[in-house]
């Protein structure tokens, strides 16, 4: 007979249950040492050196110009892990999660990876505790400047962003491609679709739709080679915009992923005012919204873990259905399909 696998109820759960309480709770320190010696080492391009051959510590050490005992030992946690492998010879070599951070593989997560593990993203949490005080930004008590203000001033992080949101793809949104009938929309806004990715995608799957880009002018400068690239761009408009004052109108489904949840509820309704004006008296227009929906029972959701993530470093927030329908309503908006929580959906609704 088969062993009977039971699905961990939370973090908890993925350690030894032979552990006292209170060391598994502890055992949660173990993915902040991981992050910390893996961090460095995907700054030095390790993933890359060892893409043509198994290398010892010393040979990765002569290449980067660094001590060897510290990068052994940075290996040797990080291969403890899993993510390289410590061969018998004493080299070390690529694994299956190790060849992801790499530079410019296909589905790589390299700067996705130096992104949430930037100071950026880690320094927010030491003022969460000012945030449960006061509700103010725990980014701006740790940086003087909100994060959107953060990425203009600093260049390199803005690059950074960007980059990693071009390679921040939930496994979730190929199936939301795939169950979802965009080709009953003739043109379709992406609001705050950066540089295009998911649009070009989407496009490339219904040949029958037109789109417009939306974000701001420095984000949507390099999209053209995105839609080019999918051989879509005669089908595409990119719209220099800001969304908290004007989109364009006259589209039959204004999109947005993954940026609500990067604002809080006053923000989002500004958004959603916005796509609301834009749609006008067109009541056969839809909003169609990509974002975590939260279970509404208690129990394990990542979703409310990405909320801390959301509520530290963008003052933004992931949404209940209840949390949902709140905001779309102060906007004008009244749902129109009802998709299980408890992972990305997408939720459309109608202006009323």
């Amino acid at each position: 007979m088969s062993p009977v696998s039971v699905e961990p109820q939370g973090l908890l759960d993925m350690f030894p249950l032979d552990l006292p309480p209170g060391q598994r709770v502890l055992a949660l320190f173990s993915a902040k040492w991981t992050i910390g010696a893996l961090r460095p080492l995907v700054e030095l391009g390790v993933p890359d050196l060892l893409a043509s051959s198994p290398k010892t510590a010393a040979q990765l050490a002569e290449a980067t110009r660094t001590k060897a005992d510290v990068l052994h030992r940075l290996l040797r946690a990080t291969a403890s892990a899993g993510i390289f492998r410590e061969q018998d010879d004493g080299t070390y070599a690529l694994t299956e999660y190790s060849e992801t951070l790499r530079s410019g593989v296909t589905g790589g997560i390299r700067e996705m990876f130096l992104f949430a593990s930037h100071r950026m993203m880690w320094r927010p949490y030491e003022e969460v505790l000012h945030t449960a005080r006061t509700g103010e930004s725990a980014f701006e008590q740790a940086f003087g400047v909100s994060f959107f203000e953060y990425l203009q001033t600093d260049p390199a992080s803005g690059r950074l962003f960007d980059q990693a949101m071009r390679q921040n793809q939930y496994p979730e949104t190929d199936r939301i491609l795939l169950e979802y009938d965009f080709g009953r929309f003739r043109r379709i806004a992406d609001v705050g679709g950066g540089q295009g990715q998911f649009l070009a995608e989407m496009l490339g799957r219904h040949p029958g739709c037109a789109g417009v880009l939306c974000d701001q002018p420095q984000v949507v400068a390099d999209a053209e080679p995105v839609f080019e690239q999918r051989g879509v761009a005669d089908r595409v408009e990119i719209a220099a915009v800001d969304f908290f004052a004007e989109l364009p109108k006259g589209c039959d489904a204004y999109f947005i992923k993954h940026t609500l949840h990067n604002w809080d509820d006053e923000h989002a309704i500004r958004i959603l005012h916005t796509i609301r004006t834009a749609i006008g008296e067109d009541t056969s227009a839809r909003l169609l919204i990509v974002d975590m929906l939260l279970t509404g029972s208690p129990g394990w959701d990542v979703g409310k873990l990405i909320d801390i993530e959301m509520l530290a470093a963008l003052g933004g927030r992931e949404r209940s259905r209840g949390e949902w329908n709140r905001v779309t309503e102060a906007a004008g908006f009244a749902p129109a399909n009802d998709p299980a929580p408890g992972a990305l959906a997408l939720l459309e609704f109608r202006p009323v």
